[in-house]
């Protein structure tokens, strides 16, 4: 359970945000889908309630380092410091797809971004003209992330990755 959900006291006119625990419970379960246990079973140890970050075990070397930030990043004790689950998916397809639209930072960044959507629509576009054949799982998931997308999510996931790369993090 979410920190913020776990360590939530009841009472009258209390309010509990869930807005992001879903994200978090998909950062504890990427521990799984990587082959580890996640580190909230009582096997491992942690609880939620008040772990340290700096407590979480490392996923595998095998794990791309995307998948290794965005993970930490889900699993942040402060939901407001924590991505929502919109931002770390845009996060993964930037990483798949938009890599030459992250390369630059600074004021063209937005434009860069921009620009790059332009073009990926128009890669999708085309793959749809081309008939049953064309339709890829990856050009599903790519009209998925570009029917779904919002700039500022984008840009929020572009800086996060940003964030990453700055911290080494990133896979080479």
């Amino acid at each position: 359970m979410a920190p913020e959900v776990a360590s939530a006291v009841p009472g009258p006119g209390v309010v509990i945000d869930y807005s992001k625990a879903d994200a978090w419970a998909v950062g504890a379960m990427a521990y799984e889908i990587c082959g580890q246990p996640n580190p909230f079973y009582r096997e491992v140890g942690l609880e939620s309630r008040k772990y340290h970050e700096s407590d979480l075990p490392a996923l595998p070397s095998t794990a791309p380092g995307e998948i290794q930030l965005v993970t930490r990043l889900l699993l942040r004790r402060n939901p407001q410091k924590r991505p929502s689950a919109r931002v770390a998916a845009n996060m993964l397809q930037l990483s798949l797809w938009g890599r030459r639209a992250l390369a630059e930072q600074g004021s063209e960044s937005t434009r860069r971004l921009v620009d790059w959507l332009l073009c990926q629509s128009a890669v999708v576009l085309l793959r749809g003209c081309r008939g049953p054949r064309g339709s890829t799982v990856e050009a599903e998931l790519q009209r998925s992330f570009l029917s779904n997308l919002e700039l500022e999510e984008l840009r929020t996931a572009a800086g996060f990755l940003l964030y990453g790369q700055n911290l080494c993090v990133m896979s080479p």
